[in-house]
């Protein structure tokens, strides 16, 4: 992902009102010292499928900047939107909404269902999950406003990463392809973003990035399948992508055509 993402997330601009929190709220405080390049170490680790190649202390870091970058890219916008809170009313098609609830609903499929906390959660590197921040100097704080669901999997699987091992379970088939295809969406729509931010107006989503999101709501279907569920919403509003019945019918046509042609082969030869 370009560092001009981050200039553009961490920096408002000038003149800029920051976007007010809802409160209460509980909320995940998540300080980094180098989140730019945990990031885009995390991004190259999951297209890798790499990150049980990681020791414990660095997969937990890389781990909470992933789950980090996936809340700041679901919204869609290059405009602040306090990390967490997503709805249908930040996007204004329904298209854009299925990509934001896409990379969000990763997120829960990472975590248990029906998750709650009772205070807010804080985490710094990768160290272990604590109750309260400590006052002071600090690098760049993270605030994830925990209220919608997706937020509070990014919480739990986050406070757990430097705790359990098998908070995530990396050697699942399902999963490494989910989270290396995130990972790949991640990028696209980074750059869809800036491409925006600089015409000044939104385009729609070109052939090549429907393509990598809908394979990612595909795994995501896969996996909530082996995990005997339906597929999660992340948010009030949530929608998925409507596949056309040209598009559905693609992959049996085409079948159908080979078909066709192995039949038609040997009477050709005699």
């Amino acid at each position: 992902m370009p560092f001009w993402w981050w200039n553009l997330w961490r920096r408002p601009k000038e003149g800029e009102i920051p976007p007010r929190e809802p409160s209460p709220a509980f909320r995940w405080f998540h300080t980094e010292s180098q989140l730019d390049v945990a990031a885009h170490a995390a991004l190259d680790v999951a297209k890798r499928e790499a990150w049980l190649e990681l020791d414990a202390k660095n997969r937990a870091r890389l781990f909470r900047a992933f789950l980090v970058v996936s809340l700041q890219i679901a919204p869609l916008s290059a405009n602040p939107v306090p990390l967490g809170e997503l709805g249908a009313h930040l996007y204004n098609s329904l298209e854009r909404n299925a990509a934001g609830s896409a990379i969000a609903r990763t997120l829960v499929l990472l975590a248990p269902g029906r998750i709650r906390t009772t205070s807010d959660i804080v985490t710094h590197e990768s160290d272990r999950a604590q109750g309260t921040l400590e006052t002071g100097a600090l690098p760049a704080v993270v605030i994830v406003l925990l209220v919608t669901a997706c937020a509070l999997a990014a919480a739990y699987i986050g406070s757990l990463a430097a705790e359990a091992v098998n908070a995530v379970n990396f050697d699942d088939e399902n999963t490494k392809r989910m989270l290396s295809t995130q990972a790949r969406a991640i990028e696209i729509l980074s750059m869809h973003i800036e491409r925006e931010r600089i015409a000044g107006r939104q385009f729609p989503l070109d052939e090549a990035e429907l393509s990598i999101l809908h394979s990612l709501e595909d795994t995501q279907r896969a996996l909530a399948t082996a995990q005997s569920r339906p597929l999660p919403s992340p948010f009030d509003g949530a929608t998925q992508f409507v596949r056309t019945a040209a598009s559905s019918m693609m992959p049996l046509a085409a079948m159908g055509l080979v078909a066709l042609i192995l039949l038609e082969t040997p009477q050709r030869r005699t």
